[in-house]
């Protein structure tokens, strides 16, 4: 019974869950099923290394690993004991779609009133200290260092009073967003679902494995790729604590003592299940992002997501199946219910003649800038700055340099287009060869230089429909089943 009362009380879960019936453990034992297929997945999923390595890079990392277990453990006693959904009958389409709009409003107001507390902050410590001139990045550390208010805020006239206004302001909205959390999550999860079943991507007609996340702050993910090429040599996920000097001093330290590559990144979500979701304040991102870890979820009954991580190959193929999938279930949601009068997500409304195909090969991203260039050449201006096109012009010259044995130059190169980009209002930490090993993972992102991306956008583009499209995707196991399917349809 000792055991069982630490088993229960682990959990963190309210009184009232401890008393249980058979009606409530049968209704959560599918979800004790799921989870239990979640953990495997998680400690088959990380690409295996040498063991020394692996200890060596552990070493260097200031962060701790992940707790899947106690997060899984948590998830499933919330899953068994936690009763009934909180979503009720009594409320009606129009209510479930304005309760999910005003929460993502209330993020967005939350989000502009920590930037307008920082500001404050910010304000407060440079006046109470005589540095009004000085870095206001450096004034900020100092001011958050000073606990304010305190007696330093309140010398500033006025300051002190409202940088507590807008705590207090912000303490309110944010127990309002966690007193609304569990139901949006459980209508975003509702309409996902129904659009999963509509668009016939379940299994016989039910949206297996059921549809699960919850917000929350996902974990680090740390790559660790070769410096002569770009390639997964080890990931590893790290708790969630992000801090730029810290990710920094571990990457440097990984580098050091190995001499390969590293980088340390915030991800949008994560497939565990219940899949973790970030919590944005853009909830179109949300039911995209949602939709992708839910493939992924589907995908791991079937051998593409059985052989994820297994190469560098196979994670693309997975990562870009759940991205096609997921905007455009997304998509179709957003318009649906949220935006009526936004544009199609049918690919083939979005096809562009005037682009030759390579779908074969990276040329696809040479040939569509070239197309591009001449274009605006033709009015005798440069071509305005479009983060894609320049991302995916850097990697290929990374990998054309890298090719050439030219490391150092590719990564002197890499250093000033990052520069470059962050010139260009796009803060990048870092860009190194593991920052393309972990971003080049998504075949349709600014960061690849696969064809898988585009290969797989022309197989949903000549397919009759998602369903189709997924129904050939989820059996294949390699690129080469990738090009029979193209072949296929060429022929």
């Amino acid at each position: 019974m000792e055991r069982l009362d630490f088993i229960v009380s682990s959990l963190n879960l309210p009184g009232s869950y401890i008393f249980l019936n058979p009606a409530q453990l049968w209704r959560g034992s599918w979800k004790a099923i799921a989870l239990l297929a979640a953990l495997l997945l998680i400690g088959g999923s990380v690409p295996r290394s040498i063991p020394m390595r692996a200890h060596i890079i552990k070493s260097a990392v200031a962060l701790p690993d992940f707790n899947f277990f106690a997060w899984e453990l948590n998830a499933l006693g919330m899953a068994v004991f936690g009763g009934e959904s909180p979503l009720k009958d009594g409320l009606d389409e129009d209510a479930q779609i304005g309760l999910v709009q005003a929460y993502f409003e209330r993020a967005k107001m939350i989000s502009e009133k920590e930037a307008e507390l920082d500001g404050l902050v910010s304000e407060v410590a440079s006046a109470a200290t005589g540095d009004a001139e000085s870095d206001p990045f450096q004034a900020s550390v100092r001011a958050k260092q000073r606990a304010v208010p305190s007696g330093d805020a309140i010398a500033v006239p006025g300051r002190g009073m409202m940088v507590e206004e807008a705590r207090l302001e912000l303490a309110g909205l944010r127990r309002q967003q966690s007193s609304d959390r569990s139901l949006v999550e459980a209508i975003l999860q509702k309409q996902i679902r129904e659009e999963i079943r509509e668009a016939d991507l379940g299994l016989l007609g039910i949206v297996w494995p059921p549809v699960q996340f919850a917000f929350i702050e996902p974990p680090l993910k740390l790559t660790v790729s070769p410096r002569d090429r770009i390639s997964t040599l080890h990931s590893r996920v790290l708790q969630a604590d992000y801090d730029p000097v810290t990710l920094e001093e571990s990457e440097h330290a990984i580098q050091a003592i190995t001499g390969l590559s590293a980088h340390i990144s915030q991800i949008g979500g994560m497939a565990v299940f219940p899949a973790m979701v970030v919590e944005s304040s853009s909830l179109k991102w949300v039911l995209e992002t949602v939709a992708h870890e839910w493939v992924h979820h589907y995908l791991f009954l079937f051998p593409l997501g059985l052989r994820y991580a297994s190469s560098d190959e196979a994670t693309t193929l997975n990562e870009t199946v759940a991205e096609i999938v997921g905007v455009e279930i997304g998509e179709r949601v957003w318009r649906r219910l949220y935006d009526p009068s936004a544009p199609s997500a049918d690919p083939a409304a979005g096809s562009n003649d005037d682009i030759p195909c390579a779908c074969s090969t990276a040329d696809l991203w040479a040939q569509t800038y070239e197309l591009e260039q001449s274009r605006w050449e033709r009015y005798g201006r440069p071509l305005g700055f479009d983060f894609r096109r320049e991302m995916r012009e850097t990697r290929l010259h990374v990998d054309r340099l890298l090719k050439a044995g030219h490391v150092e130059a590719a990564e002197v190169y890499m250093e000033g287009r990052r520069r470059y980009f962050v010139a260009q209002g796009y803060p990048l930490r870092v860009l190194n060869q593991a920052y393309f090993a972990f971003n080049g993972s998504y075949g349709t992102g600014a960061a690849s230089s696969n064809p898988i991306g585009p290969m797989l956008e022309q197989l949903r583009e000549e397919s009759d429909s998602l369903a189709h499209f997924f129904g050939q995707v989820r059996w294949f196991t390699s690129l080469a089943d990738l090009e029979k399917a193209l072949q296929a349809n060429g022929e």
